[in-house]
Parts: structure tokens; C-alpha cells; sequence
């Protein structure tokens, strides 16, 4: 099979011997043994170590988080190797893992290459929802979850879990300042309503006026205001039957104005933009432990979000009192566009899960529908559609010991879609098909505190069609083909390696993963551009590849100071793809595939109340998109923080990008500018500069 074949480039068995003597050994001769938190995740039908789970993952908690100052999901992911991110909006809400993933949504309906789960509950495609305060811990799978999550999984998954609540009562509290008018307020309180029954509320709001000016109308036009409050509730009906109740409310209203014509943060369009998401979900969770033969789980969810994405697409402003300002907008041949999609989302999922006493065996019924409606304003003319999608899926998966320290994974999916998707422009399709993803996997316990793993996995992601390039088919100039107007399932194998462990201090922990990904009928982001009119669309080349290499660790060099780190090798290519534009992409790398990413973080405790971290991350040049080829440069970032520690609270001074470079979080080649007869060139949108801020919390 061709992943097994290309394993060899990678020459994982000679590096994986080599590595294990370093988890063999203390990993200092002289340090006090003075260990490093044990972390558990649920990536595998069951909770485990992350040490002894069978794929490449990167955990982050609490504490990790707040000394980032971190309020939302970007703010941690330079921290994860080969995992990047794009904007194009108000936050870098579209995620890519090693290559792989979404970069923007305008018209047509999108099916995710990464999940994004919080608390249960699916809000992949939602990446607005990922606010990050009184998380307990997020978790990054990468590679195909299928098997475990499903369609929307086919690369990796984001799996966010808030803190649970406890019978005793429990308070944590946030208080933030930051430049840029930042201010951010978090309360969550938890207690035991009975000797039975726990209950856990949380509520956040953060303010900023955002990372760049408005010349023109001369107030914040990427400001951020967002909320987020969450509530669970779970309660011991007796000792086998229990059952968790889970709500959450998001209020996003952000400002959107996020690209000029001279690639500053100084704007003057006068129409800008918004990023808003309201949101409300629910979770109902029952397990039952009472049978001797099985335990059963049965989970339930409905979402329903209403999201506002809007822009001013000339970037410019047009008027007459402000002829410098505005001299691109009052060219004779200048253009005034504003482009706004308004979507409701609707969305349930039921499964029925059972699994043995042991847990080495699990199978299950999941369903899941989705409904989104469109209403997309494009200066004077309206377009609406609907589209639905209905998934069921029978999964299993079973644990064999085959020895004492050898254990053999077997896992298989079979799940089938059905699609409808009908506009105001009298087109209707419908599609359906079956696609089964599978784990092999072999795991092998050296010793009992290092495992050496190899899978074989198989993930998808469902097919669909091209609603606004069926729309604007016959638009002058566009010339959109036919084989354009749908695109095919796509299919993932990936071969992976892996070798995990902790020195016998247990102050050296180690995760290394190699991997190869083959992609059939990969699913790309097309753009058919003419003069200021486009369309884009979703095109299937023949194949990718994807390989690369993965390295975490944490070190507790003394008592005193502590290393993390991370870093990601990645080497992609399509296959037989050629733009609309004539283009010849074969051979070329992916795009937001930077070759090589890094982290390194170094904690140092000048006493027991006083913590100093000081971390460097980057990444290497990558393209930003698969039809046309202008690319972000590589980046070299520095972040810090001081951290004061009293009985039950901390206070810390914390900042990010303290080089104050300019990052690339979204570009796009075009022609949009009247003042040089909208020749094509590249513009970009800028993520976050220096940004430092102030944090109190305190916890009970």
C-alpha cells in the first residue's frame, strides 16, 4: 500500500532507537525527584494517558493558558507542532493541521478537515467558539480521527473541555488589562447542590478595539467584544447511573477590516466589516454502568448559531471632502462593493454507545443533521439558499492483547450522507454516498514508562456542491466549467510511527511521531478571477501527499527551572492539479504548509511565589493558497511572562510578539487598486503585534 511504501523516507526505526536511552535514564543525575504533571486525555473512545495513546497529540491546560494571557484558540496554536491558522476574519478561526484544512467561507456551505469539539458538543465550522476561559484543558489530535469523530475529522481534531463541576464549592475569578484598550472580566463558581448533584456556571466578556486603525470613519473597526458563559450540571443518580447536562451561550460582535490597499493596519474603507456569531447549545449525557456485561453511554446535542460575516470589498473610501484619503475610491474607473453572509445554523447529533467492562471494546450508532440558511447581500442583489446534511454512522473498535507489553487497535467506521442543497437561483442538487474510515494500530509497552506505537488510519470528508459557482456560471468573463459546479468525497490514509515516554525521574517527558498522509481526490479552494468580478469553488485534484515529523517534550532541568518544547517537520505536494487561472500547481507544496515550526518555553521559580517564562516560537515560509502563489515569510516570534503567586491567587504581567512583528494571517492576489490601474498584487491582513497585558485571577 503506497503509505506503508514511502514509511522508509522518514527512517523512524533507527531515530526511534536512538531517542529511547534518553527515557531510560534520570534525566539529571543530581535533580531531586521532582516530577511532571501527569495528563490524561479522551481521544480514544476512553480516557487514557496521553502517553499511552496511539496517535500524535498536544495538550494544553489551565496554567499554560493564563500565562499566555490567552483569551481564545490562535492565541496557544504556535505552540502545537504543524498545526497553522488563517483569518480572513476577525479571529484565525480556520485550522490546518499538517497541511491540511479550511482557509476562508464565503458563499457555498463548507464540510470541515478539522472537528472542533468543546464540551461535547460539535461546533466544527464555528471556530469563532473557541474562548478559552475556565477551559481545563484543550486537546489538538492530529492526523484522521475518523473512526472516533467521523466526517469531520478527515486531518485532526480540537477538543475543548471546560472544568467539570465538584461537590465542593469552587470559585475562579479573571481580571485583565491590556494595551489596546483590551479589558476582559471571567467569573465561574461550582458547587454541590445535594450529596448527588454538582453544578458549575462561568460567564467571560472581553473588549478590545482591535489591532489596526480606521483613517476614514475615525473609530475601532476591528474592535473585539465577545462572551461566552457555559453551565453544567451533573448528577449521581446511584452508584452505576449518572448523568451531565451541559449549556452554553456565545455573544461574538466583532469588527471586521482587516485588509488596504498598501498592506498597513491603517484602513479607510468606509463601509467595514463585521464578524458576529449568537449562538446557543445544549448537551445531555447519560452513562450506565450497571449491567455486567457493558456500559452504556447515550449523548445527545442541538446548536443553533446565527453568524454575520461582512466586508467592504474595495477597501477604500469615496468621498469628495477627503481627496487624499480617498483619492483610490474617486478614480473615474474606481469601484463600491460591500459583500455580507448572514447565516442560520441548526444542528442535532444522537449517539448510542456501548463498550466493555474493561474497556477494550466500544461500538455505537452516531446521527447527526445539519441546516444552514443563507442570506447573502452583494450591493443591491440577494441570494439565499439551504443546504442540509444528514450523517449516520455504525463504528466499532476493539483492544487485543496479543502479549503482556503488546496490544493490537482495531477500528472501523461506515458512515453515509445525504445532502440538499437548493437557492433562489433554481438550482437543486442532491447527493449522497457511504465512506468507511479505520485504525490499525500497534502498540507496544517497552518498558512500563515508554510505548512505541505504529497505525495505519483512514479518514473522509463528504463531498458537495459549488453553490456560487453554479450561481455565476454564465457571469460575463467567468467562464466557470462544469465539472466545476460539484466536487467528490475526499479520502485520507496516514501511516504513522510514534515513540512516547518519560525518564525514570519522570522529569523527562518525550513524544515523537513520524507520519505520511496519502489524499485522494483532495478537495482544494479554486478562485476564477476576472478583472474585480470572482467566484470561488471547491475542485478535487488527483492526490496529495503529506509527511512529516513530530517532536514534544518537557524537561524539569532542577527544581527550579523547566523546559517545554515543540517541533514540526512537514514536507506536502499536490498532484495534478491546474488552476482555472492556467496555473500548473503539480508538484508544488500545499497550502499553510510551512516546512519546519518550533517552541520552546523556559519556566524559572526565583522563589515559590515569583515564576519567570520566556518562549520563542516560528514557523517557515508557507504558500497561502493552492491558486496562486504568493507566500506569508517565515516568522520568529517572542513571548513572556512574570507570574506572582499568593495563597489563592496570581497576578501576572504577561505579553506576546514582544519583537512586534508583522504576521500574515490571510492573503489573497488580485487586482484592487484603481490609483495602479488594478494591476494584480499580493495583500495580506496582519494578526496580533505587540500586545501585553495584566492578569489577576484568583481560584478557590
Amino acid at each position: 500500500m503506497e503509505p506503508l511504501k514511502n514509511m522508509n523516507k522518514l527512517k523512524l526505526s533507527c531515530l526511534a532507537t536512538a531517542l529511547l536511552p534518553l527515557l531510560s535514564q534520570p534525566a539529571f543525575a543530581g535533580a531531586d525527584n521532582k516530577s511532571i504533571e501527569t495528563i490524561e486525555v479522551t481521544g480514544d473512545f476512553h480516557k487514557e494517558r496521553v502517553l499511552t495513546l496511539s496517535a500524535s497529540a498536544s495538550v494544553f491546560d489551565q496554567k499554560t493558558l493564563n500565562a499566555r494571557g490567552a483569551a481564545y484558540l490562535d492565541e496557544i496554536l504556535n505552540n502545537a507542532a504543524n498545526v497553522n491558522f488563517t483569518a480572513g476574519a476577525s479571529r484565525g478561526r480556520f485550522i490546518q493541521i499538517r497541511g491540511v484544512g479550511l482557509r476562508s467561507q464565503f458563499v457555498d456551505p463548507i464540510n470541515p478537515s478539522i472537528g472542533l469539539l468543546i464540551d461535547g458538543i460539535n461546533y466544527s465550522g464555528l471556530g469563532g467558539s473557541a474562548l478559552l476561559f475556565d477551559v481545563e484543558q484543550v486537546a489538538i489530535y492530529r492526523g484522521p480521527q475518523g473512526t472516533r469523530f467521523g466526517a469531520d475529522a478527515m486531518a485532526g481534531m480540537i477538543d475543548m473541555q471546560s472544568n467539570a463541576p465538584t461537590l465542593e464549592n469552587a470559585l475562579n475569578l479573571k481580571l485583565g488589562v491590556s494595551n489596546y484598550d483590551g479589558k476582559e472580566a471571567g467569573i465561574a463558581v461550582g458547587t454541590g447542590i445535594t450529596d448527588d448533584t454538582s453544578a458549575r456556571a462561568s460567564f467571560f466578556k472581553k473588549r478590545s478595539d482591535g489591532y489596526g486603525e480606521n483613517l476614514y470613519v475615525n473609530t475601532p473597526t476591528n474592535q473585539q467584544d465577545e462572551q461566552v458563559a457555559r453551565f453544567k450540571i451533573h448528577t449521581m443518580w446511584s452508584d452505576t447511573l449518572k448523568t451531565e447536562l451541559v449549556a452554553h451561550n456565545i455573544d461574538i460582535d466583532n469588527g471586521y477590516d482587516g485588509f488596504t490597499l498598501d498592506n498597513s493596519r491603517n484602513s479607510v474603507a468606509d463601509e467595514p466589516g463585521k464578524d458576529n456569531q449568537k449562538s446557543n447549545a445544549i448537551a445531555f449525557n447519560l452513562k450506565y454502568s450497571g449491567s455486567e456485561l457493558v456500559n452504556l453511554d447515550i449523548a445527545t446535542t442541538h446548536l443553533n448559531a446565527d453568524t454575520l460575516y461582512s466586508y467592504d470589498e474595495d477597501w477604500v473610501c469615496s468621498d469628495l471632502t477627503q481627496p487624499i484619503l480617498c483619492a483610490p475610491g474617486l478614480q473615474p474607473y474606481s469601484y463600491t462593493s460591500k459583500d455580507s453572509y448572514a447565516r442560520d445554523h441548526q444542528r442535532g447529533t444522537f449517539e448510542f454507545k456501548l463498550s466493555g467492562k474493561n474497556n477494550d471494546w466500544v461500538t455505537g450508532l452516531y446521527a447527526q443533521r445539519r441546516d444552514v440558511e443563507l442570506r447573502r447581500q452583494y450591493n443591491d442583489s440577494g441570494f439565499n439558499s439551504h443546504n442540509s446534511v444528514s450523517q449516520i454512522a455504525l463504528y466499532g473498535q476493539k483492544i487485543t492483547d496479543l502479549t503482556e507489553n503488546v496490544s493490537l487497535i482495531t477500528g472501523v467506521r461506515a458512515e453515509r450522507y445525504d445532502t440538499d442543497y437548493f437557492d433562489n437561483n433554481q438550482i437543486v442538487n442532491k447527493a449522497d454516498d457511504t465512506m468507511w474510515g479505520a485504525k490499525v494500530a500497534l502498540e507496544y509497552q517497552v518498558v512500563p514508562r515508554t510505548m512505541i506505537y505504529t497505525s495505519l488510519s483512514r479518514g473522509y470528508k463528504i463531498g458537495g456542491v459549488n453553490g456560487e459557482a453554479l450561481a455565476k456560471a454564465n457571469d460575463e468573463g467567468l467562464n466557470i466549467p462544469a465539472e466545476n459546479f460539484t466536487f467528490a468525497p475526499e479520502y485520507l490514509w496516514n501511516a504513522e510511527f510514534g515513540v512516547k515516554g518519560q525518564s525514570e525521574d519522570k522529569r523527562h517527558i518525550l513524544s515523537l511521531s513520524a507520519f505520511y498522509m496519502h489524499r485522494d481526490d483532495m478537495q482544494l479552494k479554486a478562485w476564477q478571477v476576472q478583472d474585480q468580478q470572482f467566484a470561488g469553488y471547491i475542485a478535487n485534484a488527483s492526490q496529495g501527499r503529506n509527511y512529516g515529523l513530530e517532536l514534544e517534550g518537557s524537561v524539569q532541568y532542577t527544581d527550579s527551572l523547566s523546559f517545554t518544547y515543540s517541533a514540526g517537520y512537514l514536507d506536502t505536494k499536490i498532484e495534478d492539479f491546474v488552476t482555472q487561472s492556467g496555473i500548473n500547481q503539480n508538484g508544488r507544496e500545499q497550502a499553510q504548509a510551512p516546512r519546519y515550526q518550533y517552541a520552546l518555553r523556559a519556566n524559572y521559580f526565583f522563589s515559590d511565589n515569583l515564576e519567570a517564562q520566556i518562549g520563542f516560537e516560528g514557523k517557515d515560509d508557507y504558500y497561502y493558497s493552492d491558486s496562486h502563489n504568493a507566500k506569508a515569510s517565515n516568522q520568529n516570534l517572542i513571548n513572556a511572562s512574570l507570574s506572582y503567586y499568593g495563597d489563592n491567587w496570581t497576578l501576572t504581567a504577561w505579553g506576546r510578539n514582544l519583537a512586534d512583528r508583522d504576521v500574515p494571517v490571510r492573503g489573497f492576489r488580485f487586482g484592487n487598486n484603481a490609483l495602479k490601474d488594478y494591476a494584480t498584487e499580493t495583500f495580506v491582513q496582519y494578526g496580533e503585534p505587540r500586545v501585553a497585558g495584566l492578569t489577576f485571577s484568583y481560584q478557590l
